[in-house]
């Protein structure tokens, strides 16, 4: 994803400019796989649960929750996941609500963190000169604001382990539950079928396929998010 941009929108920019769009880039996915997961160990504390607190995980260090595929999957694909937080539903106060609210809360922190940083985009592209160097910030938080947009899309995925088999298991029956969430064996040989598939003859058909619709929504609440900066910013520019 990053190169294909650098390649798109910042073609004959200076290897400065482009290393400045990179590591700003970077710093955003690790921030924001970090907050999408002490998100889920926060809201799990709150519910009752330690676990997390007890192995680390409610922590701003991206160390503690980095996933090294689902990293590059959100680099080059714009989704990806981070090392799940270990809860133990068992000290949940109410289970059946409290497993969908510690399931939510990741993605739900980074629609906000998409929203703050639809902010700072659209603030640069009305206040800042059109410049390569407004350009490239402007590009810089724009990605990090669809990266968060993706990651909160993505896990809200029903496929086990992502964060919305866990809120779908909630409305499920017990034994139904169990034999769905044991899908998450199958997780790594999915996802490499969906992020390398593109290339294979037919198979490339089928993963653009099931990516459209995702694909879709990310781009709908991109632009979504984008209206209230730009309506806001405008309207301080001409009052002022």
């Amino acid at each position: 994803m990053i190169i294909s941009f650098i390649q798109s929108y910042l073609a004959g920019s200076s290897v400065a400019e482009i290393a400045i769009f990179a590591s700003l880039t970077i710093i955003s996915l690790l921030f924001s796989l970090t907050v999408h997961e002490c998100a889920h160990g926060w809201m799990a504390r709150k519910c009752g649960d330690d676990t997390a607190y007890m192995y680390g995980r409610i922590s701003l260090n991206p160390l503690a929750h980095l996933d090294p595929m689902g990293a590059l999957s959100m680099l080059f694909i714009g989704y990806g996941w981070a090392k799940p937080v270990p809860v133990n539903y068992r000290n949940l106060r109410k289970p059946k609500r409290d497993i969908a609210l510690v399931a939510l809360a990741g993605p739900v922190s980074n629609l906000i963190l998409a929203f703050l940083f639809s902010l700072i985009y659209t603030a640069i592209a009305v206040f800042m000169p059109a410049n390569t160097a407004g350009l490239v910030l402007y590009y810089a938080f724009y990605i990090a604001a669809t990266l968060n947009i993706g990651l909160a899309v993505f896990n809200l995925i029903p496929l086990p382990p992502l964060d919305g088999s866990k809120v779908l298991s909630c409305f499920l029956p017990g034994r139904v539950a169990a034999k769905y969430l044991m899908w998450e064996r199958y997780f790594y040989i999915i996802m490499l079928v969906l992020i390398v598939g593109d290339n294979v003859p037919v198979v490339g058909n089928i993963v653009n396929f099931v990516w459209w619709p995702i694909d879709f929504v990310r781009g709908t609440l991109i632009n979504l998010f984008a209206v209230p900066g730009y309506a806001l910013w405008t309207l301080l520019e001409s009052l002022f």
